[in-house]
């Protein structure tokens, strides 16, 4: 409608640069044309709220007004894929980026609905950033699997949970870390649930595979409060040292976590651990 009212005023002559201005202002946040503003695009963090309620994410539903959408399994609420079971409601749901913005007018220069530029989200996370720093001690409350050593090795933890969608899609990316990198990295997945409850996940959910890698239950949740987990799967990565060097929601798009990663992780300590052999060598023939 811009572009159809500024040429009722000023004639086809001058409709190109009207518009292109028209949609410079509307993209930097609104806009004036013939003496009319226009609706400002969305901001890059998020869709702009509707009159009567925010507007659905891309990525999930959006969260009501006294917490997010209801929930997929009976155990808790679950955002919608990609996003991970949020157990503390009172956090909501990921903000989602700006759509497509509409064709102008009739003599817009653009032949079809005007799309943003793609951008990268940031990578979210959905509990306390441990980042760089040194992990809390992990306490469980009981082993359901022979307790690891973890000595000199690298570790995953998850938090999840086996009512849990996104915590069972992780399943078989573990076990395959697990079977591959088993002499380097140690990985623990520890639920909040009843012993029985994690034991029981293949008759609740048999398209789901048998887990290879270590598990514990820890009704306390301690270590999920440490870490100030409110969404699961949540996944930290601590190099031998026990400081953390990855965390985040496994499946994140964008920012999954994937065999590469791991290959990348334990190629620096591969060289580390040479580079201290080399050097106990040398000092040796000394």
């Amino acid at each position: 409608m811009v572009g159809i009212r500024c040429t009722r005023w000023f004639g086809r002559g001058a409709v190109a640069s009207i518009v292109l201005a028209a949609v410079l202002a509307v993209l930097s946040g609104g806009a004036t044309c013939c003496g009319q503003e226009t609706d400002p695009a969305p901001a890059k963090d998020g869709p702009a709220p509707a009159k009567d309620g925010p507007a659905p994410a891309k990525d999930g539903p959006a969260p009501a007004k006294d917490g997010p959408a209801p929930a997929k399994d009976d155990s808790g609420p679950c955002i919608t894929e990609p996003g991970p079971c949020i157990t503390d409601p009172s956090k909501g749901a990921a903000p989602s980026g700006p759509g497509k913005i509409p064709l102008f007018g009739g003599n817009s220069p653009f032949d079809e609905d005007y799309q943003p530029p793609a951008v990268k989200r940031e990578k979210r996370l959905w509990a306390d950033s441990w980042l760089w720093a040194k992990a809390p001690e992990l306490v469980v409350e009981k082993w359901l699997t022979e307790k690891p050593e973890t000595k000199g090795k690298y570790v995953l933890i998850e938090v999840w949970a086996t009512w849990c969608g996104p915590c069972r899609r992780t399943i078989p990316l573990l076990n395959r870390l697990h079977e591959k990198y088993d002499k380097e990295l140690v990985i623990i997945g520890v639920s909040e649930e009843k012993e029985e409850d994690v034991r029981n996940l293949r008759k609740s959910h048999p398209e789901v595979p048998e887990i290879q890698y270590s598990v514990a239950v820890d009704t306390q949740t301690r270590m999920k409060n440490k870490l100030g987990v409110m969404g699961i799967p949540h996944v930290i990565i601590l190099e031998p040292e026990g400081y953390v060097i990855w965390e985040g929601f496994p499946l994140q798009e964008g920012y999954e976590l994937s065999e590469e990663i791991i290959e990348k992780i334990l190629a620096v300590g591969r060289k580390l651990k040479a580079a201290a052999a080399a050097e106990e060598k040398q000092a040796a023939k000394q």
